[in-house]
């Protein structure tokens, strides 16, 4: 699953800068082109999609022993399943070793969201943008 959470971002991170860089040189601000705005989505998505690669695998592969052997704390199975904080869930990221220590780090759920948001921002408005451009097609720009 890492592997795929790291293609994903060597592929799509280079190709949201160079549609952002191809559409920085052009007349109309960057922020008008739909190739900037797909460019932005794609760099906003695939940071999103590697910030929650980070939070799942955060606690290991054997989260027991990732908390005796590296944290040096108990590992309790019976809070794990009483609150739902055993890594099963997609989002929000929750997995602990005990009530007192989490192994997703604070920052990752809060961030994952911003660049969701972001993402689906740029996407929204790229696609209207190309609506937009298909609409009046051949009619004069009045802005």
């Amino acid at each position: 699953m890492f592997e795929l959470v790291l293609a994903g971002l060597v592929l799509t991170l280079p190709a949201g800068l160079l549609m952002l860089r191809h559409s920085a040189k052009r007349l109309p601000p960057w922020h008008k082109q739909p190739v900037a705005l797909l460019g932005a989505a794609l760099i906003f998505g695939s940071l999103a999609a590697n910030v929650w690669g980070f939070g799942i695998f955060s606690g290991g592969l054997d989260v027991r022993e990732t908390c005796e052997l590296t944290l040096h704390t108990t590992y309790d199975q019976a809070y794990r399943d009483r609150t739902g904080a055993d890594g099963t869930s997609y989002f929000p990221l929750s997995d602990a070793c005990n009530e007192h220590v989490g192994l997703v780090p604070a920052w990752v759920n809060p961030t994952i969201a911003a660049l969701a948001v972001l993402a689906a921002g740029a996407l929204v408005l790229a696609l209207f943008r190309i609506a937009r451009a298909i609409l009046h097609r051949g009619q004069p720009d009045s802005s």
